[in-house]
């Protein structure tokens, strides 16, 4: 066990307190989760870019796949997340008078969407997309029509239909 563990089983609190201050921990953990996914998506986007634009469509379109499975790490840190929302949300507040933050996060969520979108949801998929796109779309000024760029970009298609399925199951999954 971590030592934040290992203090909150010290403090003596029931066994409710000490599951909402494990969920609390666990929360902020896939938080910082996010938060990495996002910098190494935008960090790969990058040098991706940088390199395939000074060499060519393969380095290009090598890209789109590997940032949709970023993004389906994402989206499982996501889901549990906002699963950990909803335990709280719904069985923990309830029995510890005093707390209500999810119960008002959850409102004000409902009030930050964009159409059907939560707006967290729209902007990390969004920079998975356009990351993606941009990928795509470079390599067509580098593109020679060889047999390993057309199966690449095909691949990178592939990939980008794969992104938005993973992002509408995230919202479908907020929803809740």
């Amino acid at each position: 066990m971590d030592s934040p563990t290992k203090l909150l089983l010290s403090n003596g609190l029931s066994g409710v307190e000490l599951e909402y201050a494990l969920l609390r921990e666990e929360m902020l953990r896939r938080s910082a989760e996010r938060q990495q996914v996002l910098s190494i998506t935008l960090t790969l986007g990058g040098a991706f870019l940088g390199l395939g634009w000074g060499s060519g469509a393969v380095a290009l379109l090598l890209y789109p796949p590997l940032a949709a499975l970023l993004a389906a790490g994402w989206a499982q840190n996501e889901i549990r997340a906002r699963r950990l929302n909803i335990y709280i949300r719904d069985y923990l507040e309830p029995q510890m008078p005093g707390l209500g933050y999810e119960r008002f996060n959850r409102e004000q969520e409902r009030a930050s969407r964009l159409g059907a979108w939560p707006v967290d949801i729209l902007a990390i998929g969004g920079i998975f997309f356009l990351t993606q796109l941009l990928a795509v779309g470079l390599s067509f000024f580098k593109f020679n029509s060889n047999p390993v760029e057309w199966l690449l970009l095909a691949l990178a298609v592939g990939s980008l239909v794969l992104l938005l399925v993973i992002v509408e199951y995230v919202r479908r999954q907020s929803i809740r």
